[in-house]
């Protein structure tokens, strides 16, 4: 049995495959739907919203939450244990 860090690295390396495999065929049923008609182009087009756009923004996001997480800023006022004399008055 794998360990979870190898098995979450295995899965970062296929999801960019398998997202663009994903945005591939969403392309090719928009341009199948063009030909049929634009009342058929609008219909494939919010169904590639949901199908395509909607997964890939999940993951982007996800990755964006990850690398905001990591990400600490320096802290303005630096904690020294002391209360700031003249806070309360």
């Amino acid at each position: 049995m794998f360990p979870i860090h190898r098995i979450r690295k295995l899965l970062a390396l296929l999801l960019p495959v398998l997202l663009m495999l994903l945005a591939g065929l969403g392309v090719l049923a928009l341009e199948q739907a063009s030909r049929l008609g634009s009342s058929e182009l609008w219909l494939m087009a919010w169904m590639v919203g949901f199908v395509v756009v909607l997964p890939v923004a999940i993951v982007v996001l996800a990755v964006a939450g990850a690398v905001q997480r990591r990400h600490r800023p320096a802290p303005i006022i630096p904690n020294t244990g002391v209360k700031i004399p003249g806070a309360g008055q």
